[in-house]
């Protein structure tokens, strides 16, 4: 593509932005010198990773590192050189072949992998250099100097090194003490001297290497040190030629893997410029748009260096479609109203596109695959080479009509202009004829009324406007397809002040047919604002019928999940029940066998049994009327049996509350909590009265006696004491018994908790003598240890 229209068009402003996001500096060049891709393959491959790379940005966790500096550019000055590569040099080696183990670590986990197939198959393409990473790993330290135990002869000669040292400062030390307190040991270039006065010092005693800067102290190497240092400097060039050799070895190691670092290089830097390009994408709403078809589609476009300057919230986006019926788009207006921005935002989202940049649009635009973008934009006059304005837009738009084609984008603000519109608009005209028949696509921007006219008579032009509030005399920066614009250069000069008596002789200058369609344009214009409104007014109200939709499928679906899980639960219990009713089926029918052998003995008991209730009857009903006669008992309070008095049921022993009363065989209804009892009246008292507690001898049932009817809710298999002081747990204890007697439960569950052990003390005690309980015990793992008592019923 043409440079200078991307120069226009400010593409390598925005590659620069883009390019600050990389993490190293071979990306950020990289980034920076991008171009747009004329292979049409190449292209679509790169924008395939980068809406990857986008998608990826948005999840948690760092996924492509890069070493430090340009590796590329050291291996290949160590490949060409005949210097081995110092410990720096190495290190920076290092640092690449560790980003590389480090982005290939982050895509094992196979779920990241296929949500990125071709991210994770560029990071498989990545050399794995372990025993070279291994070996600099092994030889250096993170500064890139050699490590001791780089090798055994290395290790060797710098301990001979630094034991010489030690002696070598403790001898010098002895020596230099005889010269006062002001002696010390220190170096001169590669020998070991001791700073002494310089003052009535005797030259004979050793070699003066040097004089303090003040003149007062000298830097003395003793007579009997010399040879000590001599050893210490054949003791040192045996450890540099050490590290020398491990140096050159591990620079041959390099040079031999250079076809693999290079392209380990060239791999992480790509790596590096997909998570810039997807960084800078995510912080603007940016998305990637591959090249194809015969649509220019623009869903909320903004240009990206107005987002920097303004923020995305202040920019007012850009909605366009071209390539249904029409091409070439034809926008007029207001000066100052936004058409240079579209014409720029139109050109520039084409050739991010053409280079794999993200573009600032919406997901589902869509841009057709250009060879060619011609930019006419500004005063581009030359004193150079002797070019007017004019002649500078004549021949950009020459190269324009040369370049036209199906795969060519012209880009061209105020055509026709510069000149008398006379000719400038016929000129203009038969430019947007030759456009039209090219079939290229295309962005002009004019002021001609006339060129506005005739481009809704050619097939293919498109008229825009750019809004203009009339209230506020300003431009709104937004496009309107389909009608052409007013100029409201009248408008714009109230707006700046203009005089008002040159305003409205101007507007008597102006002809009619001109104030006509102005006056046209204007209604034209409120009414497409009116069904903007409207539009967006729906828009809201299909938003809030989806919203409302999916939130009646979330409910839905929650509904379904919880019906199947109470299926699911009461599935449970039943099988818990069944198993516990054929356990108690199973029990019955060994005590119905045994029973068969006791039929005649438990006949004669039932006799007497019976014989002994009619005459316990008796005898009460005796002492009753006895005691009543000599006064030893007051009379009994009088029975209400209305609806909602309370009772003592006598041969339960509890209090109920009357429900209705009694029939005509004296059958009564009666609710006690969630229990429904029938009772007959003979067995009814006032509830708090005398004969409230039957005595010890009374049977629990007697002829005529209540009956009780579960609640509805199935019975429960354990009872909760936890949070109950003693008293309260003994109650609901009680209760829990109870139920379970009557629900026909054969075990229940005392859930009591661990706590000091007061509670299941109480819990204990109170079972052990309970008429209703056959045993008690610990719960087992899985049941709930210590904290729970099962308790079997007799």
């Amino acid at each position: 593509m043409d440079r200078h229209s991307l120069e226009l068009l400010e593409f390598s402003r925005v590659a620069t932005g883009v390019a600050a996001h990389a993490a190293s500096p071979a990306g950020r060049m990289r980034v920076a010198s991008a171009q747009p891709l004329a292979d049409a393959s190449s292209r679509g491959a790169e924008l395939v990773l980068l809406a990857e790379a986008i998608r990826r940005g948005g999840e948690p966790g760092q996924w492509t590192w890069v070493g430090r500096e340009d590796l590329a550019e050291l291996i290949e000055d160590a490949d060409g050189g005949t210097e081995p590569l110092d410990g720096p040099a190495l290190r920076v080696v290092a640092t690449w072949l560790e980003a590389a183990r480090f982005t290939a670590e982050a895509w094992r986990d196979a779920e990241i992998a296929g949500r990125h197939p071709g991210l994770a198959a560029r990071v498989r393409e990545l050399p794995q250099l372990a025993e070279l990473e291994r070996a600099l790993d092994h030889a250096l330290d993170p500064d890139g100097a050699v490590r001791d135990g780089a090798s055994p002869a290395l290790a060797r000669a710098r301990a001979a090194v630094r034991e010489g040292e030690r002696s070598l400062e403790r001898q010098l030390e002895k020596w230099a003490r005889g010269f006062g307190e002001g002696t010390y040991v220190t170096r001169h270039g590669d020998r070991f001297v001791a700073l002494v006065p310089a003052a009535g010092f005797p030259r004979r005693l050793g070699i003066v290497h040097d004089v303090s800067s003040s003149g007062q102290s000298l830097f003395v190497e003793p007579l009997d040190a010399c040879e000590s240092n001599n050893r210490l400097l054949e003791q040192r060039s045996v450890a540099i030629e050490e590290e020398r050799r491990i140096l050159r070895e591990l620079g041959d190691l390099v040079r031999e893997r250079t076809p693999e670092l290079a392209q380990l290089a060239d791999g992480l830097v790509h790596l590096d410029t997909l998570i810039a390009r997807a960084r800078w994408a995510r912080e603007r709403g940016a998305v990637a748009i591959a090249p194809a078809g015969d649509q220019l589609v623009l869903d909320e476009a903004r240009h990206p260096l107005l987002v920097d300057a303004l923020g995305a919230e202040h920019v007012v986006p850009l909605d366009l479609r071209l390539g249904d019926d029409a091409r070439l788009l034809l926008v007029s207006g207001p000066n100052m109203g936004g058409k240079t921005v579209v014409l720029k935002t139109v050109g520039l989202a084409c050739a991010l596109a053409h280079a794999a940049f993200p573009v600032v649009a919406r997901e589902g635009s869509r841009l057709p695959e250009l060879e060619t973008i011609v930019v006419d934009l500004g005063d581009e006059q030359s004193l150079t080479q002797g070019l007017s304005t004019f002649a500078a837009h004549l021949r950009t738009l020459g190269a324009m009509a040369k370049a036209a084609g199906p795969r060519t984008l012209v880009l061209c603000d105020e055509i026709g202009s510069g000149t008398d519109p006379e000719e400038g608009a016929p000129l203009a005209q038969a430019l947007v004829e030759h456009f039209v028949a090219k079939r290229c696509w295309g962005v002009l921007t004019t002021h001609l009324g006339s060129l506005k006219r005739a481009a809704g008579s050619i097939p293919g032009v498109a008229n825009a406007a750019m809004e203009f509030d009339d209230q506020g005399l300003g431009p709104r920066f937004r496009l309107i397809v389909g009608i052409p614009g007013a100029s409201r250069a009248l408008a714009m000069a109230e707006r700046l002040g203009f005089d008002a008596a040159l305003l409205a002789r101007a507007r008597e200058l102006t002809p009619d047919s001109t104030r006509a369609i102005e006056r046209l344009l204007l209604d034209i214009e409120r009414l497409r604002a009116r069904l903007d409104e409207e539009r967006v007014e729906l828009r809201a109200s299909r938003e809030r019928a989806a919203l409302a939709e999916a939130k009646f499928q979330s409910a839905e679906a929650h509904a379904r999940e919880s019906l199947a899980e109470t299926r699911r639960r009461l599935t449970t219990e039943s099988d818990a029940v069944l198993a516990r009713a054929r356990e108690l089926w199973q029990t019955v029918h060994r005590e119905a066998r045994r029973a068969e052998k006791r039929r005649d003995t438990s006949d004669k008991i039932r006799e007497e049994i019976g014989g002994l209730e009619r005459r316990r009857d008796e005898l009460v009903t005796e002492g009753d009327r006895v005691a009543a006669e000599r006064g030893a008992i007051p009379p009994p309070a009088p029975l209400s049996l209305d609806v909602g008095a309370r009772v003592r049921v006598r041969d339960l022993g509890v209090e109920a509350e009357v429900v209705s009363g009694p029939d005509a065989e004296g059958r009564v209804q009666l609710r006690r909590g969630a229990w429904s009892i029938q009772s007959h009246v003979s067995q009814l008292v006032p509830a708090g009265g005398a004969e409230s507690t039957p005595s010890r001898g009374e049977p629990a049932l007697a002829r005529g006696g209540a009956t009780w009817n579960l609640p509805d809710e199935a019975p429960s298999l354990e009872v909760d004491l936890r949070g109950m002081d003693v008293d309260e747990a003994v109650r609901a204890l009680d209760a829990g018994l109870d139920r379970a007697v009557v629900s026909g439960l054969g075990e229940i569950r005392i859930i009591h908790g661990l706590g000091r052990g007061v509670l299941r003390a109480a819990v204990e005690r109170h079972l052990r003598d309970h008429p209703q309980v056959a045993s008690q015990r610990l719960g087992e793992l899985g049941e709930g240890g210590r904290g729970v008592t099962v308790v079997r019923l007799r």
